[in-house]
């Protein structure tokens, strides 16, 4: 019993260690060089590639603008000025749990300009007469995302970067001050930071009868010096179940997933969890960041028709339907490795191409209208073959599909889906 109330623990404060670890890695960690203050706009001002690994998952297709907010000094203003109609945008706000609370963006804005204030959950409103977001704790991460039409766009990107504003009326509590996260396996390090997120991000009132219960293998708001006070027989079981409960942290998506054409579709749920702790701990793992599905379907794959493994020695061809992706904004296949920790990154490749898309140049189309991807990690020789090449490692690898502002029957699982077919062994 008592280590299933590890593993329950575990599963659901490892969100809130995510959290704090990329928050910790942009403005605090000394081996970052571009390190910077909260509640200040940070840009990312080319696409990310195969050095990226400041997120698990990045995308291909847009400029990440990233503030950290710290509510506790009061409220935020958070603007951004109008941008050109039709081009896709979106700024979310996510609070400690990993939930997305709030949105801005092309759906619900259209070319804007929008102006918010962000308020903590004890704060006032702020002044003015901007529309008032209230956060469920004093911690958000705003994480924006500008579509980029392949690097020749990039100057249209930053222009709409410099259009997001955000103001703080004073000055907010010093992050170096907080706990440092260094290793959600340590026992120790993981209780000592989530017991500090959770003295600062209150749980939902539903869930502080469960808190409660948790109190008692050490999650305790506030308590960031609790490992000290445990029992002995505590803290050996705190040892023996970390390592299994982390290595157990996929199976949480896997459960939720849809299986559609042989792609399995984000839960239904995803990126605004409720009590689903299994998934929410899945997705900060190996996902953190993702949208709601009213905002983007995000849909995996790594096996093919035959229900085999995708390994780069191997050939294959994805073939795109006629009719494209479901989608009223745009699609694209990125192309991941994963590591040992089960996080996916961009795979170094000879000709830089880490997704191919509705906005990728100079791909093939058939007569009908279809596009075959040629998937390898050797480069093709027939010459459409290698214009429609989306390179691999030379080990497994992982495809996600992307499609923003989705369809209906793309979010329900309705719509044609790429096929994957092995054409040749390496």
């Amino acid at each position: 019993m008592l280590h299933d109330d590890i593993d329950a623990a575990f599963e659901y404060a490892f969100p809130l260690f995510e959290f704090a670890r990329t928050r910790f890695n942009a403005v605090q960690a000394p081996a970052n060089p571009r390190r910077y203050a909260v509640n200040t706009v940070h840009h990312d001002r080319v696409l990310s590639d195969h050095r990226a690994r400041w997120i698990t998952t990045p995308n291909n297709d847009t400029l990440y603008s990233v503030a950290w907010l710290d509510l506790s000094g009061g409220p935020v203003e958070v603007s951004v000025a109008a941008v050109p109609p039709g081009r896709y945008w979106s700024v979310a706000f996510m609070d400690a749990f990993t939930n997305n609370f709030a949105m801005l963006g092309q759906r619900l804005d259209g070319a804007g300009p929008v102006t918010v204030n962000v308020a903590g959950p004890e704060q006032g409103s702020g002044s003015g007469p901007e529309r008032l977001i209230r956060a469920p704790g004093n911690d958000v991460w705003l994480l924006a995302r500008w579509i980029v039409d392949g690097p020749a766009d990039l100057h249209n990107a930053h222009a709409m970067q410099a259009g997001l504003q955000v103001r703080a009326p004073t000055a907010a509590v010093d992050w170096p001050a907080r706990v440092a996260p260094y290793a959600s396996s340590d026992p120790a390090n993981f209780l000592a930071v989530v017991n500090e997120m959770l003295g600062r991000n209150p749980v939902p009132p539903d869930e502080a009868d469960w808190l409660a219960r948790a109190s008692a293998v050490g999650l305790r708001a506030g308590g960031s010096d609790v490992w000290p006070t445990l029992a002995p027989a505590l803290k050996e079981a705190w040892q023996a179940r970390i390592g299994p409960a982390h290595a157990a942290l996929p199976k949480g998506a896997t459960r939720a997933r849809r299986t559609v054409q042989g792609w399995n579709l984000n839960a239904v749920r995803l990126g605004n969890y409720g009590d689903d702790y299994a998934l929410r701990a899945s997705v900060a793992l190996g996902g953190l960041g993702a949208l709601e599905q009213s905002e983007a379907v995000y849909a995996g794959r790594q096996t093919d028709e035959s229900g085999q493994p995708l390994v780069g020695r191997h050939a294959y061809r994805m073939r795109i339907p006629a009719e494209g992706i479901a989608a009223d904004s745009f699609w694209s296949i990125s192309m991941y490795q994963q590591e040992a920790d089960g996080r996916l990154f961009f795979t170094e490749n000879a000709i830089g191409r880490y997704s191919i898309g509705d906005r990728t140049e100079g791909l093939v189309r058939n007569a009908d209208g279809s596009i075959d991807i040629t998937i390898a990690h050797q480069p093709p020789t027939d010459v459409m073959a290698r214009a429609n090449w989306l390179p691999a490692p030379v080990g497994p690898f992982r495809l996600v599909l992307r499609a923003y502002l989705p369809r209906r029957e793309l979010q329900e699982g309705r719509a044609s889906m790429p096929t994957v077919l092995r054409e040749s062994a390496g």
